[in-house]
């Protein structure tokens, strides 16, 4: 619900604001007034508990926000289309026009709230503090209070293949408790494009734009059935043009040209949380199914994916990315044309965004820019949770995102036990549809996963090709990791059991189908687990059967590593199928399908939200106890410990006052019990 006041002076000064107008969101105050005549105008905008009645109120008054000329008009989407684009401050409100002027400002803290505006004419002039109640001002307090803001509908593109529905969301630079900052001043509007799926519990795309583009560009899917387009923008207004999806410094200025490589402060990950934060509204605004979420992106869009995925996997089922970097600490590119070395103009702008590698600036997210930077490095930290299965595509002849720094990602996402798809060729940065491995690059493959299905993550596989040490004369020139094996993603995962079946395969290439081995060995560890539980000291034995006859080919007994992970030890994988399984050995085993007697437990998301759900049904009344378990075994909380009656129970668990890591709930009642292994990220 918006409520809007508007208060007009009998009154005004030529050269003063007029027509103040305030709209009420949820968490945002939108203000709009009147120009005075011309161009060249700077707006103040003052925030009082009390009215602000005389020039001398606003000594005691916060100035909230400075606007300048042209706040009426969308010129992003102006530019892209060719043509004027008003924003609406409501999707049932008439565009501005412009003789007005917009700022929005996000509620940080409850309570009453006057607002005056002045004007300045240009910024060699002094500011009018005239005041003029009803013109200028607000003679009475609004009423304001904390909440999450939301994207503002604009309008719908109907001269286009698709009718994208065009949202726009005004950032701050002020945390709330609902809502982060996304930029480093006030009042920031940003574009995005939604395509409903056509019915609900569709799936949802999130695109992301290559550098210099826009969200225009991604307002297309992939054709799959009942599919959700998300299309973001990462635009700034000067010669960096963008912020690579990840966010820039507190003292950058998106306007300017002249910024020069900070040396101290913070580097935030603004655009990020607006990535995050406008895919959970998509969620919510949409009938999405949220186990379905999907990000793809070429050069800069495919940077982005891997950013969103390894900060929110409990959001991504998978991502495919074509020509990304995934370290931008690397400096040492063996090609001297690599425009992220140092002198290369890539890196003169990321310099200026987030300083340089040498300073390592501390990021907002935590640790140090360049290792949050650092693709590889993150997925070493996030160990004991998995990254979304990433299908990457990269050239050896990429002298833009560069090649040589995949080699220590690809062996950090290997010796994290991450799994994924690497490809390789000899394409450059933009020959993406003519290269060896170009047929492959369907991105409708990334729908086979879940966020609710656990996945094999693979690694050293015995037929990887050797994508060498970064120069273009050492290892294979076409090449994959993990690339030769596929595993039916209908696999079991039960408190008892996980299996899943992998076999060798054909693939395509630009010349033609390749023929696949006929068999391999490769690790292989469970990710993603959603009942199978691990505990540390604990003992699993494993077997690994061939399909074709049923003979047990390898079984053995494992222990979780470090990071309490199960991994099976070089499986013996063929053409014809191979099926690797996992059964708890000791008290740990329950045996046998879950009865229909049972105690079912069933989390809303898992990782954890803040505030996550959590539905119980148990099979008869009396007494029962749910409890969360560590990894060591020891109870941390206990949610429930008290008669319950047959049927459905609700709890809520919160993560709030927990270590991030991996933890099971456990549920008991009258000798049964039940598991369900949970995450925790912050």
């Amino acid at each position: 619900m918006v409520m809007a006041v508007a208060l007009s002076a009998s009154v005004a000064l030529a050269d003063q604001v007029s027509h103040l107008t305030v709209a009420r969101h949820p968490g945002q105050t939108f203000l709009t007034w009147t120009c005075p005549p011309g161009t060249g105008w700077v707006y103040r905008v003052y925030a009082s508990p009390l009215p602000i009645l005389r020039s001398n109120d606003l000594y005691h008054a916060v100035m909230v926000g400075v606007v300048v000329d042209s706040t009426w008009y969308d010129r992003r989407l102006s530019t892209l289309l060719g043509t004027p684009c008003a924003y609406r401050i409501d999707s049932l409100a008439a565009p501005l026009d412009p003789s007005q002027a917009l700022f929005v400002r996000t509620i940080a803290t409850n309570g009453y709230t006057c607002y005056a505006v002045t004007a300045q004419a240009g910024p060699f002039s002094g500011e009018d503090m005239t005041i003029v109640p009803g013109g200028n001002s607000l003679t009475r307090p609004l009423i304001e209070r904390v909440a999450a803001p939301a994207p503002v509908f604009q309008r719908v593109l109907t001269n286009r293949s698709t009718q994208p529905l065009i949202y726009t969301l005004w950032t701050s630079d002020v945390e709330t408790p609902a809502f982060p900052a996304m930029s480093n001043v006030p009042s920031i509007p940003f574009d995005c494009a939604a395509i409903p799926a056509p019915a609900s519990n569709g799936s949802l795309l999130i695109n992301m734009h290559a550098r210099s583009g826009n969200f225009l560009q991604g307002i297309y899917g992939t054709g799959m059935p009942n599919e959700a387009v998300l299309s973001l923008d990462d635009p700034i207004n000067n010669s960096d043009m963008n912020s690579f999806w990840y966010g820039y410094h507190e003292g950058y200025d998106t306007q300017a040209d002249d910024n020069t490589p900070p040396s101290e402060g913070t580097v935030h990950d603004y655009t990020l949380r607006r990535v995050i934060w406008t895919l959970v509204w998509m969620e919510q605004k949409f009938p999405v199914d949220n186990t379905r979420v999907y990000a793809y992106g070429f050069s800069m869009g495919g940077i982005g994916s891997a950013l969103l995925a390894m900060r929110r996997p409990d959001l991504i089922a998978g991502i495919m990315t074509i020509a990304a970097k995934f370290d931008f600490s690397f400096l040492n590119d063996p090609n001297p044309a690599n425009g992220f070395n140092p002198g290369g103009g890539l890196r003169q702008s990321t310099d200026r965004l987030w300083g340089e590698v040498s300073t390592n600036l501390p990021a907002s997210d935590g640790g140090s820019i360049y290792q949050r930077l650092n693709d590889g490095w993150v997925a070493g930290t996030m160990r004991p949770v998995a990254v979304p299965p990433i299908i990457a595509f990269n050239g050896r002849n990429d002298v833009t995102v560069g090649w040589a720094e995949k080699i220590a990602f690809y062996h950090d996402m290997a010796a994290a036990r991450q799994g994924s798809y690497f490809f390789w060729d000899t394409r450059d940065h933009l020959n993406n549809s003519n290269a060896a491995w170009t047929p492959t690059q369907d991105v409708r493959y990334i729908y086979r996963f879940r966020t609710n299905r656990s996945f094999p993550a693979l690694s050293s596989c015995s037929v990887d090709n050797n994508p060498g040490d970064g120069s273009l004369a050492s290892g294979d020139s076409v090449g994959c990791i993990n690339g030769w094996v596929e595993w039916d993603t209908t696999l079991v995962d039960r408190p008892d059991r996980w299996e899943t079946r992998l076999w060798t395969r054909d693939l395509p290439q630009l010349q033609g189908w390749v023929s696949g081995p006929d068999s391999v060995t490769v690790d292989v560890t469970p990710r993603r687990l959603q009942q199978f539980v691990v505990v540390d000291g604990a003992t699993y034995h494993y077997t690994v059967v061939r399909s074709s006859d049923g003979a047990v080919v390898q079984d053995g007994t494992l222990s979780p590593d470090e990071s309490h992970l199960l991994t099976v030890p070089q499986a013996r994988v063929y053409r014809g199928g191979t099926v690797v399984r996992l059964e708890p050995v000791g008290a740990l085993a329950v045996g046998g399908d879950v009865p229909g007697g049972a105690i079912r437990i069933a989390l809303a998301r898992n990782p954890i939200a803040p505030l996550t759900p959590v539905e119980l049904r148990w099979p008869a009344a009396g007494p029962a106890r749910v409890d969360l378990i560590d990894l060591s075994g020891r109870i941390v909380r206990t949610l429930l410990d008290a008669k319950v009656a047959a049927g459905p129970t609700r709890l809520t668990l919160s993560s709030r006052t927990l270590e991030s890591g991996v933890y099971f709930l456990v549920a008991s009642q009258r000798g049964l019990r039940a598991v369900q292994r949970t995450v925790v990220i912050h």
